[in-house]
């Protein structure tokens, strides 16, 4: 039964990196067409297509925030599985943990590893850190999941007030990418030194072409 959960758990990290990857994905590739903007005077002019272009940005990325949030019995996000955590975090245990080192690794590797991401329960990851890290990342996303609610996911009658920022759409993505290092660390003892991967192609040579005849 625990193996299954674990299972489950598993299954959901890989669905919700693959989501996370793409908020950090879509955020570099708005942030350097935004660059190639500043650094040409000649395409410095009012545009549609840049208004489309930010507004594009902004939905898919408060969309994507907010799926990680909800909670609920149809839903994947970084917020359940950190409420399933809390509920049964015995299944995110020291021997797990200790078990994905390397057999020639010094066991003491793995202990501190453990002790440092999952507090110093004896046995099993502490509930209260995970119960802190789903909160501060509720609090975190409050500003944005409104919003999303009320204005992208459909218009609501009740005015809008505190409409998030660029700057609040970068703090929710940033603290994603922070928490899928931490929990994938655990899931899996492997550290992830970026969520942003490394282009295996030029995507920008399209902008080296002229677009008009």
């Amino acid at each position: 039964m625990m193996d299954d959960r674990f299972d489950k758990w598993n299954e959901w990290l890989d669905i919700i990196y693959s989501e996370i990857t793409d908020l950090s994905i879509n955020r570099h590739i708005f942030r350097e067409v935004q660059n190639i903007i500043k650094n040409n005077l000649k395409i410095q002019k009012p545009s549609s297509f840049y208004e489309f272009l930010g507004s594009v940005y902004a939905a898919s990325a408060l969309m994507g925030i907010r799926r990680q949030v909800k909670i609920d019995g149809d839903s994947i996000s970084f917020a359940r599985l950190l409420k399933e955590i809390c509920d049964t975090p015995e299944i995110l245990s020291r021997n797990r943990f200790v078990a994905l080192y390397k057999e020639n690794m010094d066991r003491r590797f793995a202990d501190r590893d453990f002790d440092r991401f999952a507090g110093k329960v004896k046995c099993h990851v502490d509930p209260d850190l995970v119960k802190s890290d789903l909160k501060n990342f509720k609090d975190k996303v409050k500003k944005c999941e409104k919003y999303a609610d009320q204005r992208v996911a459909h218009i609501d009658k009740r005015a809008m007030k505190n409409i998030p920022t660029h700057k609040n759409l970068d703090d929710c993505i940033d603290l994603l990418e922070e928490l899928m290092k931490k929990y994938y660390l655990l899931f899996r003892a492997k550290s992830l030194v970026s969520i942003l991967p490394i282009f295996q192609y030029d995507w920008k040579a399209i902008f080296r072409e002229r677009w008009l005849p």
